[in-house]
C-alpha cells in the first residue's frame, strides 16, 4: 500500500487542501483524505487533478463487421456491379 500527499487537489467537492490519498496493493485508491498530514506520505509536487476516463472503444467495428460483403453481394445480385 502507498500514501501519496498534495497540497491542493480537486475532489467531487471542489478544491481541497493538504489532501492524503491512500493506494492499495491492486493500484486502486482506497481513501482521500483531505485537511490531513503528510507524516510518512509521498509528496506530490503541484496540483492534483483527476485523469481523464478511458472513452475508446471499437465496439463499432464489431457492429460493422461483414457489412462490406454483404453490400457488395447485394450489389451484384441487383445487377448493378460487383466489387
Amino acid at each position: 500500500m502507498a500514501t501519496f500527499f498534495a497540497s491542493r487537489a480537486l475532489l467531487a467537492e471542489g478544491w481541497q487542501q493538504q489532501v492524503r490519498i491512500t493506494v492499495n496493493q491492486a493500484g486502486f485508491i482506497d481513501s482521500i483524505t483531505p485537511d490531513s498530514h503528510a507524516d510518512q506520505a509521498i509528496r506530490l509536487n503541484g496540483e492534483v487533478i483527476p485523469a481523464i476516463a478511458n472513452l475508446h472503444s471499437h465496439a463499432f467495428q464489431r457492429a460493422m463487421a461483414g457489412l462490406a460483403e454483404v453490400a457488395a453481394i447485394l450489389r451484384t445480385v441487383s445487377g448493378r456491379g460487383g466489387i
